[in-house]
């Protein structure tokens, strides 16, 4: 059995050679594209989409750079990134607002690098890079704020909250449904009385899957409501990533100035022992042809009345799920 002090030796000597990894072979000269900001719920394909947008010459991915509630947390996370309750960014005022932008154009301008890949040998990672993309996996009631605030082109990714909430329950993930309750500026902004009511009901009396799609929502209530009226931002499904992935990654492509179409193929088929395990399952799926079973493949766990049930409290929310799921896809269940 490894000893506490052992264990944070190397935990610490781990950071230490990543950032001098950063520190020493990565160099970036903003170009003429924008920078990209991927907003993505955790177990949703956000690392699939990352390393789509990655693979392309001169595209610095950065993983999860404003997250707190990390084993490997960096000294800059540490140092610049405020403490929000369960590592949720709920909202933004005064001086956590100002450390976040400044820290969020430290990263874009090259002068502070978080999660970058540290295999500078390997052939889709360039030690030169003139953009950058942000995977953002705990700030999406905030997307707008970053709208206004940056000058970067924004991708919002989805995954059906059913299929998500059995990943995060299954592997032993926890709930943030506090941090967006006990926001005032949150719950002020994005809910109602009614919501909000619907929310402590199932917080108080709802199953454990309920518990995880009421999070799902409250993460996710805010880039829905402002979708709409955002034509410029990238909407992307992870069940469109599965079940057409050379034409979502051609449409990625064009919307983002994406020039590297060939690296993102290989993208497609690098092997997946390679990977993390949500990106594993993608390209699994994608390389064996069982395409659509990743997708609906949940509906054999769950009995057709939750689903039903998990419907409804998405419509309590204004939210259709039908919009959740490629239309051949929704149509053929409804």
């Amino acid at each position: 059995m490894t000893r506490p002090r052992s264990r944070y030796l190397v935990r610490a000597l781990r950071a230490a050679a990543r950032e001098a990894v950063w520190l020493t072979c990565c160099r970036h000269e903003q170009g003429d594209r924008p920078n990209i900001l991927l907003f993505a719920t955790r177990r949703g394909g956000s690392t699939f989409a990352m390393e789509l947008i990655g693979a392309n010459r001169g595209v610095r991915p950065m993983n999860q750079p404003l997250e707190t509630q990390s084993d490997n947390l960096t000294l800059a996370q540490a140092l610049e990134i405020p403490r929000f309750r369960q590592g949720q960014i709920t909202s933004l005022a005064g001086a956590e607002e100002e450390r976040i932008e400044r820290l969020v154009h430290a990263l874009f301008d090259g002068e502070v690098v978080i999660n970058a890949p540290t295999t500078p040998w390997r052939r889709d990672v360039d030690i030169v890079s003139d953009r950058v993309v942000l995977k953002l996996l705990d700030s999406k009631p905030v997307i707008g704020w970053f709208d206004e605030r940056f000058d970067a082109d924004i991708v919002y990714l989805t995954r059906h909250p059913i299929p998500q909430s059995i990943s995060c329950i299954r592997n032993g993930w926890t709930l943030t449904v506090d941090a967006h309750l006990d926001d005032r500026e949150f719950v002020d902004r994005w809910l109602t009385a009614a919501t909000l009511a619907a929310a402590h009901d199932v917080m108080s009396s709802g199953s454990e899957l309920d518990s995880f799609v009421l999070n799902w929502i409250l993460e996710n209530l805010a880039p829905l409501r402002l979708l709409p009226s955002h034509p410029d931002w990238l909407h992307v499904r992870y069940e469109d990533c599965v079940l057409d992935p050379v034409g979502t990654f051609e449409r990625m492509a064009d919307r983002l100035q994406l020039t590297d179409t060939e690296r993102m193929r290989e993208v497609l088929t690098r092997p997946s022992q390679s990977s993390r395990r949500s990106t594993a399952d993608t390209r699994q799926a994608i390389e064996s042809g069982e395409r659509e079973a990743l997708v609906v493949g949940w509906r054999d766990r769950i009995d057709a009345d939750v689903e039903l049930r998990i419907n409804r409290l998405l419509e309590t929310f204004e939210i259709d799920p039908a919009v959740l799921l490629p239309a051949d896809v929704a149509a053929a269940e409804s």
